[in-house]
């Protein structure tokens, strides 16, 4: 099964906190699983490291993606399908990581783990 993450579900697993709920935990963590994280997502955290709202115990950039692969997430870039797929999306949410989280859903066939339910709107299954 493709999994994506969105950024705070990342982030969630990655510090092991207690707000990524044990269900969500569990799928991200069962062999079947195959782990993907947006390019969108690393922008976004960039993004937010950059303005202060974010704080990590590792660098955005090498050791971010180091720390990706080193728990077994692939790194999708993002692709023409995707942005195309986004301009054609209807206009449920105005917010541009998660329209384009959930074009890449779509177009990888992909659950995507959100507490976020606006995916819902867009057809994309969501687990939580």
């Amino acid at each position: 099964m493709n999994l994506l993450l969105d950024t705070s579900s990342l982030l969630w697993f990655l510090d092991g906190s207690s707000e990524l709920p044990d269900s969500a935990a569990a799928l991200i963590e069962s062999e079947d699983a195959r782990l993907l994280v947006s390019s969108v997502t690393t922008w976004e955290i960039a993004i937010k490291v950059g303005l202060g709202k974010l704080r990590l115990p590792y660098a955005v950039g090498e050791e971010l993606e180091n720390t990706l692969t080193k728990n077994g997430f692939e790194l999708l870039p993002l692709s023409n399908a995707g942005l195309e797929r986004t301009s054609r999306l209807p206009e449920h949410h105005r917010d541009p990581f998660d329209r384009l989280l959930a074009a890449e859903a779509l177009e990888h066939s992909a659950t995507i783990v959100s507490p976020n339910p606006v995916f819902d709107d867009y057809g994309v299954r969501r687990r939580w």
